[in-house]
């Protein structure tokens, strides 16, 4: 377990959660609405190709072996073997150490009930407590104001906002970046459990 916050856990992956993520992954799946809708959808085969190396590399032990992991899943503590959502990580900067979180609650029934916001504090304690990494950042845009609201109650700053930059069903919206400094994100009084 990497930690749990408000109900709501993050774990590693497992072999057994890859069908429940390919069920999820698919492009008619709502969550894709929200999250990206302006980037191409996987296809059917696309996503078991991704799945397949994915699957390699926990059989391999080399996604075990990673620090920190690039990604994790989100269950709810009362539905302990039901993935709702998966956290990630990726290199906006290698070189100054810049990371870029992601966050995605792909049950629609979870979304509202605070998911997203304890699974991205655990994310974040996770992320700052296992790297020498002096900020952490997230990218959404406009139309996604759940997001918006999760950076807000956890102490993010909006950083950027590049307006206009997006555009989602025929509308223009706005890409922002929401980021904290480890210095700020240790002077919060509520932290995740970590495991």
């Amino acid at each position: 377990m990497i930690g749990r916050s408000g109900g709501i856990v993050v774990r590693a992956f497992e072999e057994d959660d890859l069908a429940a993520y390919r069920h999820w992954l698919q492009p008619e799946q709502e969550w894709h609405r929200w999250d990206g809708p302006y980037f191409a959808k996987a296809s059917a085969g696309e996503i078991d190709e991704r799945l397949d190396r994915f699957r390699g590399r926990l059989a391999s032990g080399e996604y075990a072996a990673e620090s920190p992991l690039s990604r994790a899943v989100i269950v709810r503590e009362d539905t302990p073997g039901e993935m709702v959502g998966s956290v990630s990580w990726h290199w906006e900067s290698e070189e100054s150490d810049w990371r870029r979180m992601g966050l995605t609650v792909y049950d629609p029934a979870t979304r509202g009930r605070g998911v997203g916001t304890e699974a991205l504090r655990i994310w974040t304690d996770y992320l700052f407590s296992t790297t020498d990494v002096v900020r952490l950042d997230y990218s959404t845009w406009s139309g996604n104001a759940r997001m918006l609201g999760v950076g807000h109650r956890l102490g993010f700053s909006e950083e950027a906002r590049f307006r206009d930059a997006r555009e989602v069903r025929g509308e223009r919206y706005d890409s922002v970046v929401m980021g904290v400094l480890r210095v700020e994100w240790e002077a919060l009084p509520v932290h995740a459990v970590l495991g």
